[in-house]
């Protein structure tokens, strides 16, 4: 990876994700109605490598969320602060206050990133 500057935080909060993932870009759709304008969403293919010193492998593997103020969130975490932007703060709620909440979400975040063409076919059967 070549490091590049780090540009000046996002005047909103950016989401960055695999713009050539199914289910990415089902739940990216989903995310765009819920935040309403507040959040960028761009596809990694579409930001250098590096970008943020987050490598493409990095942005391929995991969402990330940058704030306004700097910080690089990614996996459910990123989730978690994203929809609590959206309105929906009880899990980001759950995510910072429940004890093990943090490693659970992380796991099942994981479990579904690693799987993500059976998680895709699976929401689309039960959320259409």
């Amino acid at each position: 990876m070549k490091a590049i500057p780090t540009p000046s935080p996002p005047v909103k909060p950016t989401i960055i994700y695999d713009g050539d993932c199914s289910f990415c870009k089902y739940w990216i759709s989903r995310w765009q109605g819920m935040t309403q304008g507040k959040v960028i969403y761009t596809p990694y293919q579409q930001v250098p490598d590096g970008l943020y010193n987050i490598s493409h492998a990095q942005f391929k593997r995991s969402v990330y969320l940058i704030t306004a103020y700097g910080q690089r969130l990614h996996g459910a975490e990123a989730v978690a602060v994203l929809l609590k932007l959206s309105g929906y703060s009880t899990w980001n709620w759950f995510y910072h206050h429940l004890p093990f909440a943090n490693s659970i979400a992380e796991i099942g975040y994981r479990l579904v990133a690693d799987n993500r063409d059976t998680f895709y076919k699976l929401t689309k059967l039960f959320l259409k």
